[in-house]
């Protein structure tokens, strides 16, 4: 490169700006209550179970769960769901007492 641009020799290019806006596009997202979570970990990563509770008409004392999703995370994503799903719960207790 030559010095009319104003480049170094040796110079590292600067990372590119995180996105200042994360936007979700929903147009196709399911919604679920779901009752239950459940998580394992393997070596490489973190899974989510999520589950709903059904309740079975031939027994009545009997409860089933039904899955309704397996989410499988990097460690990192793992990582900071953790940080951001215990700020809101702490928010939420701060709220509720």
């Amino acid at each position: 490169m030559d010095q009319a641009q104003g480049s170094r020799p040796g110079a590292k290019l600067a990372a590119p700006a995180a996105p200042q806006h994360l936007r979700w596009d929903i147009a196709e997202m399911d919604s679920h209550n779901c009752s239950l979570a459940t998580a394992n970990a393997t070596p490489g990563e973190i899974v989510l179970n999520f589950g709903e509770r059904r309740r079975r008409e031939d027994e009545p004392r009997e409860i089933t769960m039904a899955p309704v999703r397996r989410i499988a995370l990097s460690p990192l994503t793992a990582k900071n769901l953790a940080a951001t799903l215990r700020k809101l719960i702490e928010e939420h207790d701060g709220r509720s007492q």
